[in-house]
C-alpha cells in the first residue's frame, strides 16, 4: 500500500519563519515581547516580535514558542459515567511542542495600548509518548506515541487587564477559533491523525470591590467545543480536552483545559471525553492585599460553582445529564501567579476531593 510522506512543506514553513524571526536579531528592546507559563512538571516560553507592522495603527505580532512536560493522564472506558479502576486507567504523558504564527491586529484599544481584536493563526506541533499506556485500546491513533501538527486561527478579543497592587481582573475575553490537523501536514509519520475543531470561548470578569484591605471579583467562563473526523482519527489527546486561543500562544493555546473532566473542578481529569463539550464556570475570587507578605505573596479565597454537558460519543450534546460540581479554595498570590488548595464537591456521584493547582482555573 502506498504512504504519502509530505514533510517538505511543512519544513519550508519551519525554515521560513525561522528566516523571519532571525532578520530583526538587532531590533531594539521594546519591540520584543517575552512570556512564560508554568505547568505542574514541566513550562513553556514565548517571544513575540513588533518590529514589522502590516497595517498602520495596529500591532502585528509574530510568535514564536517552545515548552514540554511530564503529564499524568488517564483513560476511561466507553461507559462514561463511571471509571475503570484507578489501576487500569493511569499513564504518562511525556510531551514536547512547539509554535509559530502571527497575529494580526484589526482593532486597537488606545488606552491599553495593545490591540483589542486579533486575527491570530498558527502553527502548532507535538511529539508525545506515553508510558504505562496498556490500558489505551490500539485502536486510536496515539495509542503508541504520536507527532501531531495543527494549523490554529481565529477571532481573539481582549479587553481584560490586572491590577498587581490589588490582585483584581477587570474586562471580558472572548474567542472564536478553528484548530485542523490535514494528513499533508505530516500527520501520517507517527500516528495517522487528521481531524478538525471549532471552539467558541468567552470569558468575563466583574470587580466587586476594589479597595487596598481586599478585592472582590466574579470571573465567568463559558467554552462550547466540537470535533469531527474519523473516530480512528482523533487522538485521545485531543478528545480529552477542550481546544481554544489565547493571545499568547502557551502551552495552553490551543486547548484551554483538559476537557470536561479537568473544565469541571472534582471531576478526574480527562474524564468524559467526547465530540462535542459544553462548560461553564463561575468563580468568586477575593484576595487580601494588606495582608502581603514578603516576597509578594498576597493570601485569598475563591468559590466556584461549575457545570457542563457532553456528548458521550453520540456527535450530540446530550442534556440531560447536567455535571455539576462546587467548592472553595484558600489562595496564595506568588507574583500574580495564583496556587491554590482546593475542596471540591461533585453533585452527581456525592463525591468529595481535594486538590492543588498551579494558577487560577481560568484568566
Amino acid at each position: 500500500m502506498r504512504r504519502s510522506f509530505q514533510l517538505p512543506p511543512l519544513l519550508l514553513l519551519i525554515l521560513l519563519f525561522i528566516a523571519v524571526l532571525g532578520g530583526p536579531a538587532a531590533a531594539g528592546e521594546n519591540d520584543w515581547l517575552f512570556k512564560y507559563s508554568i505547568r505542574t512538571w514541566g513550562g513553556d516560553f514565548a517571544a513575540g516580535y513588533t518590529g514589522w507592522p502590516l497595517f498602520e495603527g495596529v500591532d502585528t505580532i509574530l510568535w514564536a514558542s517552545a515548552g514540554g512536560g511530564y503529564q499524568k493522564a488517564a483513560f476511561y472506558p466507553a461507559d462514561h459515567d463511571s471509571p475503570a479502576p484507578a489501576g487500569e486507567t493511569g499513564y504518562v504523558n511525556l510531551n514536547i511542542d512547539w509554535r509559530f504564527g502571527i497575529s494580526q491586529g484589526i482593532l486597537f484599544h488606545p488606552d491599553q495600548e495593545r490591540n483589542l481584536l486579533d486575527f491570530t493563526c498558527l502553527y502548532v506541533s507535538r511529539l508525545q509518548r506515553y508510558l504505562d499506556n496498556d490500558s489505551i485500546p490500539s485502536g486510536y491513533p496515539d495509542r503508541d506515541g504520536i507527532w501531531l501538527n495543527t494549523l490554529v486561527s481565529g477571532l481573539v478579543f481582549d479587553t481584560v487587564t490586572f491590577d498587581r497592587r490589588l490582585i483584581l481582573r477587570r474586562g471580558f475575553y472572548a474567542t472564536l477559533s478553528t484548530e485542523l490537523a490535514p494528513g499533508w501536514l505530516g500527520n501520517n509519520v507517527a500516528g495517522d491523525s487528521r481531524y478538525g475543531r471549532f471552539t467558541a470561548l468567552a470569558v468575563g470578569h466583574q470587580p466587586l470591590l476594589a479597595r487596598p484591605e481586599v478585592s472582590i471579583y466574579l470571573a465567568e467562563r463559558l467554552v462550547y467545543d466540537i470535533l469531527w473526523g474519523n473516530e480512528e482519527q482523533i487522538p485521545i489527546s485531543v478528545r480529552t480536552r477542550i481546544g481554544g486561543l489565547t493571545n499568547v500562544p502557551l502551552h495552553k493555546n490551543p486547548g484551554s483545559c483538559r476537557g470536561l473532566g479537568g473544565a469541571i473542578r472534582g471531576v478526574g481529569k480527562d474524564r468524559f471525553d467526547g465530540y462535542v463539550k459544553l462548560v461553564n464556570n463561575l468563580d468568586l475570587r477575593i484576595h487580601f492585599p494588606s495582608l502581603r507578605l514578603p516576597g509578594e505573596v498576597v493570601p485569598g479565597l475563591v468559590f466556584y460553582l461549575d457545570a457542563g454537558a457532553y456528548d458521550e460519543s453520540s456527535r450530540e450534546l446530550r442534556l440531560p445529564p447536567l455535571y455539576l460540581s462546587t467548592g472553595a479554595g484558600l489562595v496564595l498570590n506568588v507574583f500574580g501567579y495564583d496556587l491554590v488548595l482546593y475542596a471540591h464537591y461533585f453533585f452527581n456521584e456525592e463525591a468529595f476531593t481535594v486538590s492543588f493547582d498551579l494558577g487560577a482555573h481560568f484568566n
